[in-house]
């Protein structure tokens, strides 16, 4: 075999290899076991962009927001109050969304944010607004029970 033939080879590896990463924008963490389910009827990059239009327009401030991981993450709001969408995909056109309310109830510089966060109480603003954006995504695109 020619060493140009060896070459051209060895790049198209590395250039298939550099195109495929695993790399995601959603945190390393899983969602808290007291976090908000429901499967949606539209495809994760839609939910995704319909929960962040909604949180924008009653004026919560989204911190993040991935389409193409279907992730979104709001700043603090009532306090120290925070929400996250996990969105994943269920069959054809519908998402399976889990929608977490947490808080911080103190700082501590020595420990990370994750460490500190604890699932939002009933009835508290971080609940009720998950509870709103769940009702709210299930009103405009629909919910699937199975």
């Amino acid at each position: 075999m020619r060493a140009s033939c060896v070459v051209r080879r060895a790049w198209a590896f590395f250039l298939v290899l550099g195109a495929c990463t695993p790399a995601t924008t959603r945190p390393s963490f899983a969602p808290l076991p007291e976090a908000l389910h429901a499967v949606i009827n539209a495809p994760p990059a839609r939910l995704t962009a319909v929960a962040d239009s909604l949180l924008r327009a009653d004026t919560v401030p989204v911190r993040f927001v991935s389409m193409l991981d279907a992730f979104l993450e709001t700043g603090e709001f009532a306090g120290t109050y925070r929400l996250r969408l996990w969105a994943d995909p269920d069959v054809p056109g519908k998402a399976r969304v889990t929608i977490e309310a947490v808080y911080r109830p103190f700082e501590d510089p020595s420990r990370t944010r994750r460490d500190l966060e604890r699932a939002a109480p009933p009835g508290s603003p971080g609940q009720r607004r998950a509870e709103q954006l769940l009702a709210a995504l299930k009103d405009k695109l629909g919910v699937t029970t199975y």
